[in-house]
């Protein structure tokens, strides 16, 4: 009997086969990192540098994966195309984009969240307001600010985008294995269940929202007026130049995947059947969460009661 999400046996040369998700920060990795964990379990693994700041060479994947041979999907913050070539491994990418101006906007709030580490936009988020922020970005910090998604996709985040590498990223995107943006999630989910099951048998991409920046506003358009609001007309203006690259990317990212859902002829039905094991995920995770506290809490009232009492008192 199949193991769910475990890939088949049978195949051409036993090949082995890898899911490959590059986890480019704010553009919903945690969610989809959660959904492989509960597909994969032990066979599930993060890539990533103990360096905020540091790339990892295709070498160290290579060696990576060659010595846990039981790891069938792996998802790095750190790793960017090209993939290595490996005799008798397929890597299957995936890849998540958004909308760059938003995606800015929940940089600098999930930084303002986060305790303060060695990464300094955690210290500077938490002193700075939205707009400061994003002008210090631009000073000291631009490869995060300028077509940052293109350039993690074609240079490793090696220089600024020209026309060349928007092209290049064009084109990796739609060779990827699954492909999607944050504000399609469901057709993105919907379609790369599709595409990975012909490998991996029974994997299901519903989810749990995870990292979600409190007071979130609904939708994408609210969001980018509320940012040009707080921003003012020129800096808004600003970050929209310098992102011209990525947002075009984006809203090919989602044409290509409307394009492969209505390929796979998904209907009403198939995502409203998404949605229904998207409320039961949730549910499942609250019933989990609140076990897990409810243990904690019985823990810390047992230390409490099996605490000894002194027997000694003194009396004034």
């Amino acid at each position: 009997m199949e193991q769910r999400g475990i890939p088949n046996s049978n195949g051409a040369e036993n090949m082995r086969h890898i899911i490959l998700h590059y986890h480019i920060l704010k553009n919903a990795g945690s969610t989809f990192v959660s959904t492989l964990r509960r597909n994969f379990g032990d066979n599930f693994a993060t890539f990533d540098s103990p360096r905020y700041d540091q790339l990892l060479r295709p070498e160290a994947l290579v060696e990576f994966v060659k010595e846990r041979p039981n790891i069938v999907a792996i998802s790095s913050h750190h790793f960017f195309p090209p993939v290595p070539e490996m005799e008798g491994i397929q890597f299957h990418e995936v890849l998540i984009l958004r909308n760059p101006l938003d995606r800015l906007r929940s940089m600098y709030d999930f930084f303002r969240r986060m305790q303060a580490t060695e990464n300094p936009l955690t210290v500077e988020a938490k002193r700075l307001t939205l707009p400061a922020f994003l002008e210090l970005l631009i000073q000291i910090r631009p490869n995060l600010v300028t077509n940052a998604q293109v350039n993690a996709i074609v240079n490793r985040g090696g220089r600024f985008p020209d026309q060349g590498d928007a092209d290049r990223a064009l084109r990796f995107l739609r060779s990827v294995a699954a492909v999607g943006v944050v504000e399609a999630f469901d057709v993105f989910a919907l379609s790369a269940e599709h595409s990975l099951r012909a490998v991996f048998p029974g994997c299901d991409f519903s989810y749990v929202p995870e990292n979600i920046s409190p007071r979130r506003k609904g939708d994408l358009q609210s969001r980018l007026r509320q940012l040009a609001n707080e921003c003012g007309q020129d800096l808004y203006q600003k970050i929209v130049s310098l992102n011209q690259y990525d947002t075009n990317l984006v809203e090919a990212a989602a044409a290509e995947s409307l394009r492969r859902s209505r390929e796979i002829a998904f209907s009403s039905f198939h995502v409203r059947e998404l949605q229904t094991r998207v409320i039961r995920q949730k549910l499942l995770s609250r019933i989990t969460n609140n076990q897990s506290r409810l243990q904690r809490l019985w823990k810390r009232a047992t230390r409490i009661i099996s605490k000894p009492v002194s027997s000694h008192t003194s009396i004034r």
